[in-house]
């Protein structure tokens, strides 16, 4: 035996809780600069697109609406065909659009709104000083006051530094564009670096966590696992203490606690059997025989049952399980009226009839009418039962049900669909007779459950009785789908309900077909 002291105090909650911080801490600031970085990609998506293409556009625009006006302004000059000025007045329209729509874009941008106004004071002055005299000249018919105002040179600079104005606007608008697609270009890497990191940092974690988790959770408890697994195959005297966190190690000091209670509890049973065996012969005998007897395992089955006496370590219940002739397997449950050594005597010559019967070709019917007919003559001992005969092969049961609690047949898919297999017939005693048998299907997924009224009148502090919906809980309940599961389930279940379990025998028999799936 080895005694082992966990000597950190630090809880696995508070452990699981760090550590789950740490990854929230990392994922959420990922996430937070994610989010912004895409919304300054989005925004500086939507400035070039919405805004600084159109713009660009809108001032290529411009200067082709102003080369229009100086060249009708031109073709008028020279031919005095006033169709000529028809692009020059479009143009002063389309130019005087495209700078009102310029200004509301950049409206706060005081840069682009200083190279508006230039643009606008550079067309104002070429029209003014060159254009409109050139054109009044030509509409007057002065052609020699048209010639010389047009060779004097003043149209042509004025409008050469109409066009650099607009060249400029264009430079300026253009560096805007770029600028806006650099910065795009900066939160794409930026984003793209910190989603790459936060990938690789949690992908650290996660390792790390992964084997924190084992270091702190899966070695203790398989240790503390393996540790029961020696005190369930049966050797007590192993102490089940483990290393590991707080919780692990408290787990494991109740488990050590109840193994030192069922030493107790052996230990006292123990004496008690030897004291019973040494004092009472007779009624040590009768445990043996209306224990279940050690035949050869049943073919198709997987079963197990339990029976725990109300008074002393006799009980009026038993149960037994014996193959029939036709390869059919016969469960007989019963229940004898009272407790102590007269109703074990009753139990017994009955237990003795009822497996001889079974033994022989005889219908189940015919087998239990004559066991029946031989019951004890006295009027106030009666006795109830339940056999059920399983065919394997058929997938079938037959029973007969002489005063019995039902036994439930539960589907594993459906457990709270069970059904019940009724009495067919009154209890056993010396002035009733009349028993039928009845036949029901059975699948690889049921399981057939019997159990006697001490379970099913079982009462708690309430007075309410554990009865059949307590069955089907548990049922439905079972973490593994087993005859042996079942027993031990509701066998715990019942105890833990009843305000005195030692009121009455109880009994549980559970079977299944061989080769039921055994998860739950």
């Amino acid at each position: 035996m080895r005694s082992c002291v966990y000597r950190c105090p630090v809880s696995l909650r508070l452990r699981l809780l760090g550590l789950m911080t740490a990854l929230a801490v990392i994922v959420i600031g990922a996430a937070v600069v994610s989010n912004v970085t895409l919304q300054k990609v989005q925004s500086n998506r939507d400035l070039v697109s919405t805004r600084l293409q159109p713009a660009a556009e809108q001032s290529r625009a411009l200067l082709t609406a102003l080369v229009n006006q100086e060249t009708g302004e031109r073709g008028f000059v020279l031919t005095a065909d006033e169709a000529f000025l028809r692009p020059y007045r479009e143009g002063i329209a389309t130019a005087g659009h495209d700078l009102a729509g310029l200004r509301r874009t950049f409206r706060g941008d005081d840069e682009v709104t200083r190279a508006l106004q230039r643009v606008e004071q550079a067309a104002s002055a070429w029209r003014r000083e060159a254009a409109e005299p050139e054109i009044e000249a030509a509409r007057r018919g002065a052609e020699r006051e048209a010639e010389m105002l047009v060779g004097s040179g003043k149209g042509k600079t004025d409008f050469d530094l109409l066009r650099r104005r607009v060249e400029q606007l264009q430079r300026l608008i253009d560096d805007h564009v770029h600028a806006a697609q650099a910065a795009d270009a900066r939160n794409l890497t930026v984003m793209r670096a910190v989603n790459v990191g936060s990938r690789v940092v949690n992908l650290v974690l996660l390792i790390l966590s992964a084997f924190l988790l084992r270091e702190w959770v899966l070695v203790p408890v398989q240790r503390l696992r393996a540790r029961m697994r020696t005190v369930a195959d049966g050797n007590l005297e192993d102490e089940v203490l483990v290393d590991g966190p707080p919780e692990v190690v408290a787990i494991a000091r109740d488990a050590e606690s109840m193994r030192r209670r069922i030493l107790s509890e052996l230990d006292t049973a123990r004496a008690a059997t030897e004291a019973l065996s040494q004092h009472s012969p007779v009624v040590a005998g009768l445990r043996r025989e209306l224990a279940t007897s050690n035949r050869p395992p049943v073919t198709g089955l997987d079963l197990a049952g339990v029976v725990l006496s109300a008074e002393g370590v006799l009980a009026g219940d038993w149960w037994e399980a014996t193959q029939r002739p036709d390869g059919s397997t016969a469960i007989i449950v019963a229940d004898v009226s009272g407790h102590g050594a007269e109703a074990g005597l009753v139990a017994l010559r009955f237990k003795q009839r009822i497996t001889a019967l079974l033994d022989t070709d005889l219908p189940l019917g015919t087998a239990f009418d004559i066991a029946a007919r031989r019951h004890d003559s006295d009027p106030e001992r009666f006795l109830s039962c339940l056999i059920v005969v399983v065919d394997p092969d058929a997938e079938t049961v037959s029973w007969i049900n002489a005063g019995h609690p039902p036994a439930l047949l539960v589907s594993r898919e459906h457990p709270e669909d069970a059904v019940e297999l009724e009495p067919t017939g009154p209890l056993i005693s010396a002035v009733t007779q009349g028993w039928e048998v009845s036949t029901a299907g059975i699948s690889h997924d049921d399981m057939l459950l019997i159990c006697t009224d001490g379970v099913l009148e079982a009462r708690n502090q309430q007075g309410a009785e554990f009865g059949s919906d307590g069955v089907r809980r548990v049922l439905r309940g079972l973490r593994r789908w087993s005859p042996e599961e079942a027993v031990a389930e509701c066998s715990e279940a019942v105890r833990q309900f009843a305000v005195d379990v030692r009121r009455d025998d109880v009994t549980f028999v559970a079977l299944t077909l061989s080769g039921a799936l055994p998860s739950a």
